[in-house]
């Protein structure tokens, strides 16, 4: 468990000084200072790596790891001389080095995999490297030897994926394993490209012990999010990119009753669970023939007939997926499901929205009557200005509709106080007290201070980091 909170750690606290994050580079076979190969020596490269792979295939090896007596510095000679060029011992190491380096699973990038702070790899095009730690970018030296190179790699990524990309299908998603989002746009659709997105997923499980010791919100609050869940209420986390909400969602999860069988609806299978009762179905889109596309409420609706108690559903990004959602958790399947927005306000503002789409001429009034039958709390996370972390910025427990406006009631509010991160208990009345107070942990919000704070040694960490900044 220590290992998983140190990553934790990284992914929920970006903010590092920057000559660590510039070492962290540098450590990796210096990494930040490599350059493009010439023309002539990447026509040695291309060739060498065919001879590799004819090798391999001859050997009956597969594995690149398998295949240690296949001498790669006389393959860079032999090619070489085939081709008719005289290469300096500096150019032969330098053709070494990248084939080496591509023998590893994500080649170049590897390095940047393997740094826990790194949330997200941005490649732009073969000469364009950059990285994402908290939602702050910082470029990188690294580059592909040759826009070709770099393609090759890009389709060898989907391949690993169980994807492809094409004119016909330009965008493509896909996992790789339970730790590497992998999304392209082909070259057609951007100026230089391909696009390739890496998100990282840092950790195969996480509690919530981890996200309060990574000081995402004090323990009252996250008893207040568990006793919910487990009494059977659906919760929103609302956010933005990168700011944890899937995070939250498995956290959260763990929560659910073991006795209760949960199905989990994603389009790219990111959130896993430790419960015995769990399975998983993907959305996926048409073909580029424009069939095989299967829809999120055609999920939810076998769902229904899969004896299941609980959905979790990955994210609501537009219309269908808000009313299929909305439909499930109304008729008594409670949830969890993230939606982008800045607010609390802006997700039920952007629910309204998606499910005014799908039921048009729908007066508003009713829109607000199916969100406060399907919707109990909804938590918003973003990532605080003054610290740089990743924080629970507001609770809200959805009420019924008075006058055609949806009744929202604050329960927890973030805010910093002498450079110290607080949770203002902003009501202690709660629509669900009865259900808290039953629970097997006793939630009773008339007890809690008006002021949450994280622990004494967190506190500590951040006052000493906030004199740095």
């Amino acid at each position: 468990m220590r290992k998983v909170s140190n990553a934790l750690l990284a992914e929920l606290d970006p903010q590092q000084p920057a000559d660590r994050r510039l070492l962290s580079f540098d450590d990796h076979e210096k990494v930040a200072r490599r350059r493009a190969l010439s023309p002539a020596l990447c026509h040695v490269l291309r060739e060498v790596q065919r001879e590799l792979g004819y090798e391999r295939r001859d050997s009956g090896l597969e594995d690149p790891q398998a295949a240690p007596s296949i001498d790669v510095s006389t393959l860079i000679k032999r090619s070489a001389e085939r081709l008719g060029f005289d290469l300096t011992s500096y150019e032969k190491d330098e053709i070494l080095s990248y084939v080496e380096r591509d023998e590893k699973p994500f080649g170049l990038l590897q390095p940047l995999v393997d740094d826990t702070s790194i949330s997200d790899i941005i490649v732009s095009d073969f000469s364009k490297v950059s990285i994402q730690q908290g939602r702050r970018n910082f470029s990188t030296d690294i580059v592909f030897p040759s826009p070709e190179v770099y393609e090759n790699f890009v389709e060898r990524l989907l391949q690993r994926a169980g994807t492809t990309y094409s004119t016909k299908k330009p965008i493509a998603d896909g996992m790789i394993g339970s730790y590497a989002r992998i999304h392209v746009v082909h070259r057609s659709l951007c100026d230089t490209g391909p696009y390739l997105t890496i998100r990282l997923n840092r950790f195969s499980s996480v509690g919530v012990s981890d996200l309060v010791s990574c000081g995402l919100a004090p323990l009252e609050l996250f008893d207040y999010l568990q006793a919910l869940i487990r009494g059977g209420r659906t919760i929103l986390i609302v956010g933005e990119v990168g700011t944890g909400k899937t995070t939250l969602v498995r956290a959260l999860a763990g929560s659910i009753p073991m006795q209760d069988s949960i199905l989990v609806i994603e389009d790219t299978p990111e959130i896993r669970l430790e419960h015995p009762h769990v399975r998983y179905i993907t959305t996926r889109e048409a073909n580029s023939d424009g069939a095989g596309r299967v829809a999120p409420s055609e999920c939810i609706r076998a769902g229904m007939r899969m004896a299941m108690n609980r959905i979790i559903f990955g994210e609501i990004r537009d219309a269908e997926a808000a009313e299929a959602f909305i439909d499930v958790c109304a008729s008594g399947h409670p949830g969890v499901s993230t939606v982008h927005g800045r607010s609390s306000m802006d997700a039920v503002a952007r629910l309204e929205l998606f499910l005014g789409r799908a039921q048009k001429g729908v007066q508003r009034a009713v829109l607000s009557e199916q969100i406060a039958t399907a919707v109990h709390v909804l938590v918003h996370v973003d990532i605080c200005r003054e610290s740089g972390r990743r924080r629970v910025m507001d609770v809200r427990e959805i009420g019924p509709v008075a006058d055609g406006t949806l009744r929202q009631r604050q329960m927890f509010q973030y805010q910093v106080q002498q450079g110290l991160a607080t949770w203002k208990v902003v009501n202690k009345i709660s629509a669900h007290r009865e259900l808290l107070e039953s629970d097997v942990r006793k939630v009773v919000l008339a007890m809690f201070p008006s002021l949450l704070e994280l622990n004494p040694a967190q506190q500590l960490e951040e006052s000493m980091r906030g004199r740095s900044r």
